[in-house]
């Protein structure tokens, strides 16, 4: 009994030893498969694609593709076509924002009386305007001031009476100053507060 336990283990012990060297030769095995197929393929598909001509003019000396190649400056030569690089993009500027300090104004109309509490940055295209607004910034004031006074509760309560208001707080910011002959160049108007009580 004892000899066939010894004859019984010497049989498993072979087939482990050899299942152990035969997974990582199966495994290499598939990697080297897996990778041969990867180059293969692409091998193929980039092979099968320049032998496509998919434009049809060479650029360059020539022409169209199937047409016999002259000298450039000999009878018969055609043209040479050359592709400019892509102009670079213009780099955009960065936006000139004047922030003007809260504005605090009566709103009413017949039945009501409101105030109003309005922040407003304006969004300008120069440096020029920026400073010509600072300088004038009194004035500035005091046009705004006459738009918000001009508005009625109901107006400033709906999102379209408060774009009328921007458009009309533009508009007079944008009429010259007394002494100079041309006009600012405001191109937005900002609410940065709002509140009515």
């Amino acid at each position: 009994m004892a000899t066939s336990k010894t004859s019984s283990a010497a049989p498993g012990a072979a087939s482990s030893s050899i299942g152990r060297l035969l997974r990582p030769l199966l495994m290499l095995v598939i990697l080297l498969l897996v990778a041969g197929l990867s180059v293969a393929g692409t091998w193929f598909f980039l092979h099968w694609q320049s032998g496509r001509d998919l434009s049809p003019v060479q650029l360059g000396v020539g022409g169209v593709s199937g047409q016999t190649a002259a000298m450039p400056g000999q009878p018969g030569a055609q043209p040479t076509t050359f592709v400019a690089p892509p102009a670079a993009p213009q780099p955009v500027p960065a936006p000139i924002f004047v922030p003007l300090e809260p504005f605090t104004a009566t709103v009413e109309d017949q039945e009501s009386e409101r105030i109003v509490r309005v922040g407003i940055t304006l969004r300008v295209s120069d440096e020029q305007t920026r400073s010509r607004i600072e300088k004038y910034l009194p004035e500035v004031r005091s046009r705004v001031l006459m738009v918000l006074s001009a508005q009625t509760p109901q107006s400033v309560r709906t999102p379209q009476g408060k774009a009328d208001m921007a458009k009309a707080i533009m508009q007079t910011i944008n009429k010259p100053f007394s002494p100079i002959p041309d006009g600012q160049y405001v191109t937005d108007v900002l609410f940065t507060e709002f509140v009515v009580q």
